[in-house]
Order: C-alpha cells, then sequence, then structure tokens
C-alpha cells in the first residue's frame, strides 16, 4: 500500500468520525460519553457481562474501564453482582435506567443513520452495506 492509499483511508476515517459525530463530549446528545454509551450495548445486547470480556471485545485498559463501569453503576445504570463461581468475578446488568437510557441511544443512532442515508436507493443501500462487510471481513482477516 502506498502512502496516497494510506492517505485516502485515513481521510476516510476522519470523515467518517465527523459526520457520525464520534468526537462529541456526549454520545448522540446524551449524558453519556459514545465508550459509557457502548458499555451498555456490550452488556445489554451482546452478551459481555463481565469487565474481563470488555476489556477484550474493546481493548481498552482494565483500570480506565473500572473507572467507567463504576460511574455508570453509581449513576445508576449498572449493576454489579458477585458471580456465583467466582466471587471475585463481578457480572455486570444493565438496571431499568441503563435500559431506558441504552433505548434513547438506540432510537437516536437509528434515526442518524436513516437520516444520514435517506437519499439512497434500496440498490444503493445494499451497495454501501456490501461495501462495509467487505472492509469489516478485509481487516478482520489482518487483525486475527
Amino acid at each position: 500500500m502506498n502512502s496516497q492509499d494510506i492517505h485516502h483511508i485515513r481521510e476516510f476515517d476522519r470523515f467518517y468520525t465527523r459526520i457520525f459525530r464520534l468526537t462529541d463530549k456526549y454520545h448522540l446528545q446524551t449524558t453519556l460519553t459514545l465508550l459509557e454509551a457502548r458499555l451498555l450495548l456490550e452488556i445489554a445486547e451482546n452478551g459481555y457481562n463481565t469487565a474481563n470480556q470488555l476489556v477484550q471485545v474493546l481493548r481498552v485498559d482494565k483500570g480506565y474501564l473500572s473507572r467507567i463501569l463504576k460511574r455508570l453503576e453509581e449513576r445508576g445504570l449498572l449493576a454489579q453482582t458477585p458471580a456465583e463461581l467466582d466471587k471475585r468475578s463481578k457480572i455486570l446488568s444493565l438496571t431499568d435506567a441503563g435500559n431506558e437510557q441504552l433505548a434513547i441511544i438506540n432510537q437516536r443512532s437509528d434515526d442518524q443513520v436513516r437520516s444520514l442515508f435517506t437519499n439512497l436507493t434500496g440498490s444503493e443501500t445494499k451497495q454501501v452495506i456490501s461495501a462495509m462487510q467487505f472492509i469489516e471481513e478485509h481487516v478482520t482477516k489482518i487483525k486475527e
């Protein structure tokens, strides 16, 4: 890959970050950062319910994650209970307030995508999704 190709990929990354407003302090006009919102999603929808699982899937520092989980718990969005087999390990789950917050985030995320891609035809939408899948599959192969 030459430097011009690298430049184009990095340029697209910056475009994507800007268009989805990923650098906003709070995600989708909530009181949560992007990482906090992502943690709620991973716990509730993707079944990652321990800090160790979250560290692996999100590749975040364990100490940093611990502080964020504590903050989410203090805000009443997350509950941590000792695991039955290993009391040192905590099982993470969303509280009712956490589930409500996640529902808001999911709705706003859906609305954001719908708004950004509203002018695409069905065929164009399929092309975009196919390109995304190609990138995901290719990058996944490299990382494994």
